[in-house]
This record gives structure tokens, sequence and C-alpha cells, in this order.
């Protein structure tokens, strides 16, 4: 900014104009120039400048000295935890799937999962054969079986009112034959380590799962995480008969 002013005044008035997006001086700030109103208007910009590039070497300076760690433990409020709880959610899992809540932080009294698993993975099994169950939540809700675990006093509940037995989850419905074929390809390729890990008989995995392919697998993921709701139909599935292991 290169102008002539009456005054100082009027300069520094300016000044702030032009910085305005960059730089807030509040009023009470400008006030103070007004002792200067009859300065050398000449050599005001240059003290400025040099002022200015003072500042800035001692800021740099002062950074660069500081310990961050020391700086974030001394503060009221601790950034590293807020990140940490907005990133990792709330740390509630689907009752079916056990996939985490998506929805970032704790102020929220809805939960909700972007993309759900088959619910041998949170260790649904069939009570009849002991077999990892293969069915996936977001298709189940919206079909005619049935689920039974402690929640429900061991009684068969249809899928489609699972709201009145998990009254603060929302489980979106999703039959795409693709969205969760990351999911689909993690089962089909651990089935035996998942069934030891959870003390149950490996899943009879539909034949179509072992067609996908890791690079299938790896697009269904990022598809998916685009929170995008498709223009879904319902499908019918076969009624289950899951128990939870503890």
């Amino acid at each position: 900014m290169k102008k002539k002013k009456e005054n100082l005044k009027s300069f520094v008035e300016d000044m702030r104009h032009e910085l305005a997006a960059k730089l807030a001086i509040s009023q009470d700030a400008l006030d103070v120039f007004m002792i200067l109103n009859n300065a050398n208007q000449e050599q005001f910009p240059d003290s400025l400048t040099k002022c200015l590039k003072d500042m800035k070497q001692n800021l740099k300076d002062k950074f660069q000295n500081t310990n961050i760690q020391t700086k974030l433990k001394n503060l009221h409020m601790k950034p590293q935890n807020e990140l940490f709880t907005r990133v990792i959610g709330c740390g509630k899992q689907c009752p079916f799937c056990a996939t985490p809540c998506d929805a970032g932080g704790k102020a929220h009294t809805e939960h909700w999962a972007s993309l759900h698993r088959p619910q041998g993975l949170g260790r649904y099994i069939r009570v009849d054969t002991q077999k990892l169950v293969t069915d996936i939540c977001s298709s189940s809700v919206i079909s005619d079986g049935t689920f039974r675990c402690h929640q429900t006093n061991d009684q068969y509940h249809p899928y489609k009112d699972y709201k009145k037995i998990f009254l603060d989850w929302k489980i979106s419905p999703d039959v795409s034959l693709e969205a969760s074929n990351y999911w689909k390809y993690v089962m089909t390729t651990y089935n035996q380590g998942f069934a030891t890990k959870y003390n149950a008989e490996p899943a009879e995995i539909p034949k179509s799962w072992y067609s996908i392919s890791y690079k299938q697998a790896e697009e269904s993921l990022k598809e998916s995480f685009k929170l995008k709701d498709p223009d879904l139909q319902p499908q019918k599935n076969t009624t289950s008969r899951p128990g939870v292991v503890p």
C-alpha cells in the first residue's frame, strides 16, 4: 500500500482496512496511534516494516525453542485428547456385527456405521451348527430373518424390529452386491482364523464371495466411506438363528 495521506490516522485506518482479511486490529488498538497523528508519515512505514520483521523473527525463535509436549501438558483442554475422541468415535459397536460407530466424538444420541460386516465377525454363530454367521446386518434389517441374544431374553425377535431392542442404533438398509465386498473378502480369507478365535465352526462362505478380488475389496472400502446413501431395494434373507458368544 503506497498512498500519501493527510495524517497518520488516515494512513493507519487504510492499513487496517487492507489487512482486514489477514490481521484483526481492534478499534482500541487503533486509538493508540492517535497520539502519533502528527508523526512523520515517511518514517512511520519504515519503522513499522522493521518492527514487523523483528516480531516475525522473535515469534519464529520462540516457537523453535518451545517444547510442544510441555505446552500441551500445561493446557487446560488437551487438544490431543479431543482429536483422539473425534477420530476414534464414541466406542460403541453395532449390536450385530460389532463394527464401531462412525459418529465422531460423543455428542450424539444415535449410533450408526457407514459399512457393516458379516455378523460372524461380531461373534454371532448359528445355534444349530455353531458356525459363524455370514449375514450382513444392513441387509438383515430388511429381511424376514430373526435373531436372539441376551437383550431379547434369548427369544427370537424380527430383524425388522431391531430398533425396539437397540433403541440408540440406526442401521441403514444396504442390499448392494458390492457395498460390503471388503468384509466379505476379509471373512472369506480369514474364515478359519476367526472360527478358532471365537471358538466356533468356520462359516459356510457363499460361493460368490470367493470371486471377490483384493482390488474389488479395496474399491468397496473407498466407495463405502464416501458416505453416500445408494438407492436400495429390499432383498429376501433366509431366517437365521444366531446366538452371541460372550
